[in-house]
């Protein structure tokens, strides 16, 4: 997908030029570089289901009031988003996230923020993610989940409980970095079997942390009415205290 050119060719072409010869391709004859084919990219279940929290050179702008400002905007993030895509491949996993987030934000549902970006770098976001999640960061790998399977690579049952089994992992280290959501997210799969077997005892212990990490008290029944699955007095009370102690021993 890419935006209609309309009167930005010559402030786009600058951008790419701001990118490097990686960026946009030369044509074999060695005139201007040559504009990325169009190809559709699928919209991420990131960015459906949570908004990205990008650097301020990529977040949401408002609507460009001349084709001039709108140039400018999109050379300016693209500069930005070079610059992170340099440190993640120097091995800067915060910079590799923000790359992810900033490539990501390029595959929405809405019209194309990206001009010209060539499906290879869009694709290369998953690299970025794996190395962020990887280093530790809780944000990086509650984004492995909201991403879902990599569509860019075949998709057999063995690789998709590999990555089921990696967001799994991935949820538990966030949530035990004291994250609420992360917390969340996994009392709600326990329930639903998503990524592992059902498991009420664990989906209410991580509904409780979630509750006690967010200081929101949960009662009785509050955490029998999410369930999918009934669980018994003793059941839940066990539950609880594991809950608790879930939320007490993060850090």
């Amino acid at each position: 997908m890419t935006r209609r050119w309309g009167g930005l060719g010559v402030v786009a072409l600058a951008a790419g030029l701001v990118l490097g010869a990686w960026w946009m391709p030369r044509s074999p004859s060695g005139g201007p570089p040559a504009t990325a084919p169009a190809e559709a990219a699928p919209a991420t279940r990131l960015a459906r289901a949570s908004p990205a929290m990008l650097p301020v050179a990529l977040a949401a702008e408002p609507a460009a009031s001349t084709p001039a400002r709108e140039g400018r905007r999109t050379m300016d993030r693209y500069a930005a988003l070079d610059a992170l895509i340099a440190a993640a491949r120097q091995g800067d996993a915060q910079a590799a996230h923000a790359a992810y987030r900033g490539l990501a934000a390029c595959l929405g549902p809405d019209a194309p923020r990206c001009p010209g970006l060539p499906a290879s770098l869009l694709q290369e976001r998953m690299r970025f993610l794996a190395q962020a999640m990887h280093a530790g960061l809780p944000q990086a790998q509650l984004d492995f989940y909201f991403e879902g399977p990599d569509l860019g690579q075949a998709q057999d049952a063995a690789s998709l409980q590999a990555w089921r089994a990696e967001a799994l992992a991935g949820l538990q280290a966030a949530a035990a970095r004291c994250e609420p959501l992360a917390a969340g997210v996994l009392a709600t799969q326990y329930d639903s079997g998503e990524l592992s077997p059902r498991d009420p005892g664990l989906a209410v212990a991580y509904a409780v942390a979630e509750g006690r990490l967010r200081g929101r008290p949960t009662s009785d029944a509050s955490l029998r009415d999410r369930l999918a699955e009934p669980i018994d007095d003793a059941a839940l009370a066990a539950a609880r205290q594991q809950g608790l102690a879930l939320a007490a021993a993060c850090r």
